[in-house]
């Protein structure tokens, strides 16, 4: 999927944080799945 004209940079940085916050999220939901699973 290459663009003919590369994305701003801004762009850029806005899917960075987006990526970023959401496996932050992930990692927080796993682990506080993990928590209860192994606190029961």
């Amino acid at each position: 999927m290459a663009l003919a004209t590369p994305l701003p940079l801004w762009k850029r940085l806005a899917w960075f944080v987006a990526i970023w916050v959401a496996s932050v999220v992930g990692l927080g939901c796993v682990a506080t799945l993990l928590r209860f699973w192994l606190s029961s």
